[in-house]
């Protein structure tokens, strides 16, 4: 005999035989669609804590994938799952703003922590530009963090311009290039 967890309760959950195939997909629409169907079932908190505390190991259950199942249960990973059943991270991570921006929120603290670490690493860049003397992708890179190009930088870009130039130059007048 089958015995059927606590949280059917005799109320009618929004998966059926019609949408069975998706809540047992591995595949991400399928699971996405299963998560929508999820959404506003009445039977999504229980449904998703007993597959958590069973713990299911396959399929959407509660709005949750098993990946994401896996997360929550994971004590080392900070991910929880918020009052309309979807995952969480801490802000001011990369995770983070990426489930706000899929949510369509705004997040001061994860934006200004993706504004930190995008300057960190076009100051790694820059300071390996300045390692090789000086290059175009450093003059770039000065111009995106808002500062005048140094001076070897700017150099690169004067070489750069001036071998474009000769180009140019040597292609609007062939039989110089021949001449050479």
């Amino acid at each position: 005999m089958i015995t059927l967890p606590e949280f059917l309760d005799g109320t009618t959950p929004h998966c059926g035989p019609t949408t069975a195939h998706l809540f047992d997909s591995t595949d991400p629409a399928d699971e996405q669609q299963a998560a929508a169907l999820c959404a506003d079932c009445p039977l999504r908190p229980g449904c998703a804590q007993h597959a958590l505390t069973a713990p299911e190991e396959r399929g959407t259950w509660g709005g949750l994938t098993a990946h994401q199942r896996r997360r929550i249960r994971n004590p080392d990973d900070t991910a929880w799952v918020d009052g309309k059943g979807r995952l969480r991270v801490a802000c001011g991570t990369y995770r983070a703003l990426q489930a706000h921006l899929r949510y369509g929120e705004a997040c001061g603290p994860c934006r200004a922590a993706q504004a930190a670490r995008t300057e960190r690493a076009r100051r790694a860049s820059l300071a390996a530009a300045h390692a090789a003397g000086g290059t175009v992708a450093g003059a770039a890179i000065h111009r995106r963090l808002g500062e005048p190009t140094c001076v070897r930088c700017r150099a690169a870009e004067a070489r750069r311009s001036a071998v474009q130039r000769a180009a140019r130059h040597m292609a609007q007048h062939p039989q110089l290039a021949m001449a050479s």
